[in-house]
C-alpha cells in the first residue's frame, strides 16, 4: 500500500509504503508503545525508591514515638519535645552511618556482592565488549602502530626500552581483538 505524502514545501511530496497498518494507525501503536515504556520506567524508578522511603519512613516513626515516650523524661531535665526529637534524630544518624561505615569498612559487608558482580562474572572481567573491542581494533592499535613507526624512524639507544613497551602492548591488543579476550596477567589482577 503506498500513500503519497506531501512535504515540507506543499507541492513535492514523496511515497511511502506502509504496512497492513495505515500510517495514522502505526503512529498511534508507537505512542502506545511509548507510553508502555515510560509505566515501566517509572514503575521500576518506584520500585527503587521504595527501600529508602521504607528507611525513611521507619526513622520518622521511630523519632515520633520516642519523642512522645521519652519528652516527660526528658523534660525532667530541661529538654523541651523539639530538643527532645533533634537528640533522637541526631542518635539515629550517628547510629545509622556508623552502622554503615562498621558494614562497609570494617565486616567488609559489601565485597561480596562486589566479588560476585565482578570476579565470579565471566562476561565483567575478561570478556571484551562489543565498543571496547571496536576501540581496540580501530583506534588503540592504529595510534601505538604509528608511534611504533615514529620512534622505530627516529631510534636512539635511549628508546630501547619503550620499543619493546610499545612491541610488547602491540602484541597484547592484537592478541585481544583476535581473540576477543582480555589477557590479564598475574599482576594485574585488582581482586
Amino acid at each position: 500500500m503506498l500513500h503519497h505524502v506531501a512535504g515540507a514545501a506543499g507541492r513535492r511530496g514523496s511515497l511511502i509504503r506502509c504496512g497492513p497498518l495505515g500510517p495514522s494507525m502505526r503512529v498511534a501503536t508507537m505512542a502506545k508503545g511509548r507510553t508502555k515504556l515510560r509505566a515501566a520506567e517509572w514503575l521500576y524508578r518506584w520500585n527503587l525508591s521504595m527501600s529508602i522511603l521504607g528507611i525513611v519512613f521507619t526513622i520518622l516513626t521511630f523519632l515520633g514515638v520516642f519523642t512522645l515516650i521519652l519528652a516527660p523524661t526528658l523534660a525532667t531535665i530541661g529538654l523541651t519535645l523539639l530538643e527532645t526529637a533533634l537528640l533522637l534524630l541526631a542518635l539515629v544518624v550517628v547510629v545509622v552511618a556508623g552502622f554503615g561505615l562498621f558494614l562497609d569498612k570494617i565486616a567488609k559487608f559489601w565485597s561480596a556482592q562486589a566479588t560476585v558482580g565482578t570476579v565470579r562474572n565471566p562476561y565483567l572481567v575478561d570478556v571484551l565488549y562489543q565498543k571496547e573491542l571496536l576501540v581496540l581494533k580501530y583506534s588503540q592499535l592504529p595510534a601505538l602502530r604509528a608511534l611504533h613507526a615514529l620512534v622505530e624512524a627516529r631510534r636512539d639507544r635511549e628508546d630501547d626500552e619503550l620499543i619493546a613497551g610499545l612491541n610488547a602492548a602491540i602484541r597484547k591488543l592484537s592478541h585481544a581483538v583476535e581473540a576477543r579476550v582480555w589477557p590479564i596477567e598475574s599482576e594485574e589482577r585488582v581482586y
